[in-house]
């Protein structure tokens, strides 16, 4: 009997002082807070007597557990360090109880559908324990306020509020104020800086940010009750390079002291809607990183006032980072006005899964149209703007309402600060507290020194005024986020009673966001596509190279790589700093300038090149067997694919081989779970042999390269074959050039080429080509098959006996004709999609043994469906890649849609940033374009019987707007501006863009007929849908080694593996001190995913059991034995333990490990 370690993380304002180990066999702790030390040490001596009684047998296990109680005894710990925030506990224990083998192949013995099948394939399976199934079904912790309960309720009118136009006539009773129950105001001055938009990065940081930095460093020091708050670490370290040691001494003085206090701590506001949450987590690493390591700064506090949608992904990070607190603003007006009506603006964020109130995490909502100053002090703009003293006359800008502010004197202090308390006092009839939030600030303020002066000094005379008149019973000051939300907590734990909070729990999310009418802000979900999956294309790459870096240095010893190590380092920084730049709000969102988004996509570029690099070096030490040293510009493998533009799609590269000649291919898998699956390279030839890594020759399937439209190159072929490649590790195949008459017809297999609706090729070559004028047609392989019509569209699929009707079709919509019209953030269909019209498109179908492929040619879109028959979940489903071209069109927005015959209602579901699904319903009573959803990886409908997945290698929008359909937006092109900030259209559409998808029909099994969703609305892919998300997003990488590559082993590997629920999420070296080198630790972040056990779990060769695992087995030769939870980000340092240590991961939560280098 082993010890279950679980593992709490105890995070306070200041610091996590401690993460507590408790012994879940033993203890079955309260969830809903966290236990004392006393009482915990209590539980655990009485349990251990009452096991010492009842399993006398078990003496290692009691050792073992004394010794853990002796560890908690003798730490020196005050109780308020034990205890924590609210809801500390990292997870609940309640659903892992079993275990089992860790890895477990069951060969799956059902046979395919009926038909021709090239070969058969034994499909394994996962072996899921059956305690594992409890999780997906059962119901959350209930909450006061479910989002999808206000959907239902709200009727989205939008009546004329009058001065608050989006609200109403807010009134109160001033005698509800005394002496002993003050207004507290807080007004809270800061500068929202984006990091690219109308300008780019680095101009906007020349022309306003250096400014506004250099002032702050300057005006902050010159009276103490000045406060100011900073978001975008980006910013911050650019400016911090430039910077005196003197001036840093003041800046970190300023934060010490609560002048300064650093928000959020990310590199970038990131968008909340495309974004994926393993890019979210990447760049609040990277930002808080760089504050621990210049400022030593741990933010409490998060600031999304920009975003447009949150999401509670966001609020689940960072909880887990250990922030108490967070602010929110773009949320729809009716949502708004309803919460404000309840005074539930301030409520705690609820995971939908959660189901021991573990996440809740303290959220205020602003209640206003904007964050600008007009909409920030109260309920009417007209009002506020007159306390914008950036406005004053002469200033430059000036108010709407065409009524200026007046600077504060004597004789007008007294009529000035009445006005502002009133706006105050109505301000806070919306929040159940009384104290008020009011931020000062709008995009890039503070540039110059005359506004630090005229808004610090005009409000300090304001507040000295209200406060020096005791019958006003008000306190007003400058303050911070944490000073108002200290002074929220200890007014609203004075209010609770019976210890029950005064504040509501909520879940759900906040998408689709309208700021006024009908204007929904579903169209950023897909603008600038190819730049959207260009971002997927990085994470995959960033998190390959950190995985192979991190491996090569707890490989070898620092001293014989460090030269290399720290030429790398410098380049994977560059890397992911790129990558955090681009999750900005104005970003991956694609609502940037022509010039900027370029400017991101060079980055993004750049860093590519830069990941492929690292990777074939980190590649070429794991496998040398001659380490010595290496050239940190050598190049000794090269990418088995390239992208020769920041524009350009991706190409396989080329492996020119002579007669006899032998190429080996290294093939990278970067996932921590065995994967079976195709692979293809381009060759010189068609004469082809291909041997595994044990020299064992192996079936291949050679494949045309279609070159000038509808020609067979005679110089360029891919060849396909299946390979088997153990969890994080690289193994090499070969390629054998051979002659054309040795060719093994057993083994290598031409691909037979059909076409219709056009002319036969000039010339074949060693392919069999025909013309073909049959209607219908059909592909297959062990799992599934598929008809298409006419048309080469995709018609129906067929799993194990179940046929579902698919009916594909591409569809556009146009852009509504009036002032008000769809631009790069706004959607405004004219009417519903029409059909795109099809008439003999030309068609190509390819059929093999290994991967069969129909290319369709139709206006706008060159649509590839493939499939492959492969053993892995590469084979369980179609995947299809559209190349986009609407570079010709006007106001045209192209979707693909599925009609299918599943009978999924008006629900459908969702991904919130990869992390989490969640349940949709189509409203009639809200337009087309409110029903529209970020998709940034995957969306499904289902009935009792049937569930269709459409994974997506991109975020797009997409809806289901009629039963049994699912559609997805392609692309977008829009003629004109749509009033949002950016002063364009979006004409510079990518020709061809690359749409990537995979589509499952997944039969649910019988005895598993149970509805997917929890009551708040949570639902979860099955494992194997996850497994293929994976696939698409985290694939394997191919590398071919030059001649400067020898002496090579034919594999490496980490020599262990994860459960199938469990993900590595990524293996992060971290910087070093000197902010150049690496560090000689590393950060290991895992996801225990949830999952529904109603499907299949095939092409998995893996087990569940229970989240439980041993880094020993995972890095059993790497790293020292001695590992830290951290919090998320790596701010908060826990207790010491083992690799051997047996941890019970909780379903869906995210965990955090410091390893350790051997030195």
């Amino acid at each position: 009997m082993k010890i279950h370690i679980s593992l709490m993380v105890n995070v306070s304002m200041y610091d996590l002082k401690y993460i507590s180990c408790i012994c879940q066999v033993l203890v079955k702790p309260d969830t809903s807070s966290i236990v004392a030390k006393s009482t915990e040490l209590n539980m655990l001596e009485s349990r251990l007597h009452r096991l010492e009684d009842d399993i006398k047998s078990n003496q290692l296990t009691i050792k073992e557990i004394k010794n853990l109680v002796s560890h908690l005894a003798s730490l020196n710990i005050k109780e308020q360090d034990l205890l924590g925030p609210r809801d500390a506990v990292i997870v609940p224990n309640k659903f892992s109880r079993n275990s089992g083998n860790l890895i477990s192949n069951v060969v799956d013995n059902n046979k395919p559908a009926k038909g021709v099948v090239p070969s058969a394939l034994n499909i394994s399976s996962a072996n899921v324990a059956q305690d594992d199934c409890i999780f997906s079904h059962t119901s959350s912790s209930p909450v006061d306020i479910q989002m999808q309960n206000v959907y239902d309720l709200l009727t989205f009118d939008n009546p004329d509020g009058g001065a608050w136009k989006q609200g109403w006539n807010i009134e109160y009773d001033a005698s509800k104020w005394s002496e002993t129950n003050k207004l507290k105001v807080f007004v809270v001055p800061h500068s929202h800086n984006d990091p690219g938009w109308i300008k780019t990065y680095e101009k906007y940081y020349e022309d306003q940010t250096r400014k506004i930095l250099d002032n702050m460093a300057v005006k902050l020091p010159q009276e103490p009750r000045r406060k100011f708050i900073w978001a975008e670490m980006s910013y911050l370290s650019m400016w911090w390079e430039q910077q005196s040691q003197s001036t840093k001494d003041t800046v970190k003085r300023l934060a010490d002291r609560g002048q300064l206090e650093i928000v959020t701590g990310g590199w970038v506001m990131n968008d909340e809607a495309n974004t994926h949450y393993f890019a979210m987590l990447e760049q609040l690493v990277e930002g808080h990183e760089w504050l621990k390591l210049n400022l030593g700064v741990k933010p409490n506090s998060g600031w999304a006032i920009d975003p447009f949608g949150m999401t509670p992904t966001m609020a689940y990070l960072l909880k887990r980072m250990g922030l108490e607190n967070m602010l929110i603003q773009r949320v729809h007006y009716s949502v708004k006005k309803h919460l404000a009506r309840e005074q539930s603006l301030e409520f705690f964020w609820r995971q939908t899964w959660d189901t021991a109130s573990s996440t809740d995490m303290f959220c205020h909502m602003m209640p206003f149209y904007s964050y600008d100053v007009p909409h920030t002090c109260g309920p009417e703009p007209k009002v506020c703007c007159q306390f914008d003293f950036l406005r004053l006359p002469g200033g430059g800008i000036t108010c709407p309402w065409r009524v200026p502010p007046q600077a504060i004197n004597q004789h007008n202090v007294e009529s000035r600060a009445n006005i502002l308390l009133d706006q105050y006092r109505k301000k806070s009839e919306l929040y159940k507290t009384n104290v008020v939030l009011v931020p000062l600030g709008d995009d890039f303020r503070y540039v110059k020194s005359e506004e630090w002066d005229n808004q610090y000094s005009n409000y300090q005379k304001l507040f000295d005024y209200m406060n020096s008149k005791e019958d006003l019973h008000v306190e007003a000051q400058f303050g911070t986020l944490a000073d108002y939300f200290r002074a929220v907590h200890a007014e609203g734990d004075a209010m609770s009673g019976q210890g029950r909070s005064i504040f509501p729990s909520l879940s759900g999310d906040f998408f689709t966001y309208a700021d006024r009418d009908d204007h929904y802000w579903s169209g950023y979900y897909t603008s600038r596509p190819f730049y959207k999956n260009m971002d997927r294309v990085l994470e995959g790459y960033i998190r390959g190279a950190d995985i192979l870096f991190s491996s090569m240095l707890a490989s070898e010893k620092s001293s014989e790589v460090k030269q290399l190590a720290d030429a790398l380092m410098v380049q994977l920084v560059s890397a992911r700093r790129n990558l955090a730049l681009f999750q900005h709000h104005d970003g991956i969102t694609g609502t940037a300038k022509d010039h900027v988004v370029v400017d991101y996509a060079k980055k993004m570029l750049d860093s590519i090149r830069k990941c492929q690099h690292i990777i074939q070096h980190s590649a070429h030490r794991l496998l040398s067997s001659s380490k010595g040293t290496s050239e940190a510009s050598g190049i000794y493998m090269e990418a088995g694919e390239t992208m020769s533009q920041h524009f350009s799609i991706r190409e396989l590269t080329l492996i020119n081989l002579q007669e006899d000649q032998v190429a080996p291919v290294v093939m990278y898998n970067p996932d921590a779970h065995p994967r079976k699956q195709l692979f293809t390279v381009r060759t010189s030839t068609p004469y082809i042999q291909v041997s595994n890594e044990k020299g064992a020759d192996i079936a291949c399937q050679v494949n045309p390269v279609f070159v000038n439209g509808y020609q067979i190159s005679d110089k360029k072929f891919d060849v396909s074959f299946l390979a088997s490649l153990p969890s994080l590790s690289l193994t090499t195949y070969k390629i054998r050039a051979v002659k054309p008459a040795t060719v093994n017809a057993e083994l290598t297999h031409f691909a037979s080429v059909s076409v219709r609706n056009q002319n036969l090729p000039a010339s074949a070559g060693v392919f069999s080509v025909q013309k073909d004028s049959a209607n219908a047609f059909t592909l297959q392989n062990n799992v599934l098959r598929a008809t298409f019509n006419e048309n080469g569209l995709l018609k129906d699929l067929t799993v194990d006996g179940h046929t579902v009707s698919i009916n594909l079709i591409f569809a556009k919509y146009g852009a509504r004709l009036s002032r008000e019209t769809s631009g790069a953030y706004l959607f405004f269909p004219d009417k519903e999609a029409v059909v795109v019209p099809i008439n003999q498109p030309p068609i190509v179908v390819i059929r093999g043994p290994i991967i069969s492929k129909v290319t369709v040619n139709i206006k706008n879109v060159q649509h590839i469906l493939k499939i492959k028959n492969s053993p892995g979940v590469d084979g369980l489903g179609v995947d299809i890649t559209n190349y986009v071209d609407i570079t010709k069109e006007r106001n045209f927005e192209l979707i693909m849609r599925f009609n299918t015959d599943i009978a999924s209602s008006n629900i459908f579901y969702t991904d919130l940033n990869g992390f989490q699904s969640i349940k949709r319903v189509k409203y009639s009573k809200l337009p087309l374009q409110a029903n529209y959803y970020p998709i940034p990886s995957h969306a499904f409908i289902e009935d009792e019987k049937t569930r269709l997945t459409l994974l997506s290698g991109q975020p797009l929008g997409g809806s289901s707007l009629k039963p049994g359909q699912l559609e997805i937006m392609l692309d977008r092109r829009l003629n004109q501006d749509d009033n949002r900030g950016v002063e364009q259209g979006v004409l510079d559409n990518v020709n061809p863009t690359a749409n990537v998808f995979r589509l499952m029909m997944e039969p649910r099994l019988p005895e598993k007929e149970w509805s997917v969703v929890q009551d708040g609305g949570s639902a979860f892919l099955s494992l194997a849908a996850h497994a293929a998300m994976a696939d698409i997003l985290y694939p394997s990488y191919t590398l071919l080694p030059t001649a400067k590559s020898d002496s090579l082993s034919s594999s490496w590997s980490s020599g262990g593996a994860l459960p199938c629920d469990v993900h590595l999420v990524n293996l992060r070296t971290m910087l070093g001190i000197n902010q150049r080198s690496p560090d000689p630790t590393t950060a290991l972040t895992l996801h225990r995913q949830g999952f529904d056990c109603g499907f299949k779990a095939n092409g998995l060769s893996c087990a569940t059991n229970g989240g439980k695992i041993q880094l020993s087995s995972l890095f059993p030769h790497m790293f020292e034995d001695r590992v830290y939870q951290m919090s998320l980000s790596l701010l908060y340092e826990g207790v010491n333990m083992t690799k051997s240590y047996t941890l019970s991961l909780q379903p869906m939560e995210l965990y955090a490990f410091r390893l350790l280098y051997k030195l």
